[in-house]
């Protein structure tokens, strides 16, 4: 059986093996459509403008 010490110091190894393999931040651009754009601030307001049905803003 495997000691949560163990377990935590692997995690911790695949965790920074993960993040050594992504790419550069500039290498990531992305120019997201004007209708995706739109739909993103919807729904963003949404959430906003009303707290007590979004379980996300309870947090913030």
């Amino acid at each position: 059986m495997l000691s949560e010490e163990l377990l935590k110091q692997a995690v911790e190894e695949l965790a920074l093996a993960l993040i050594d393999r992504l790419p550069e931040p500039e290498e990531c651009q992305h120019q997201f459509s004007e209708k995706f754009e739109c739909k993103m601030q919807m729904l963003l307001l949404n959430i906003w403008a009303d707290p007590q049905k979004n379980e996300l803003t309870k947090k913030y």
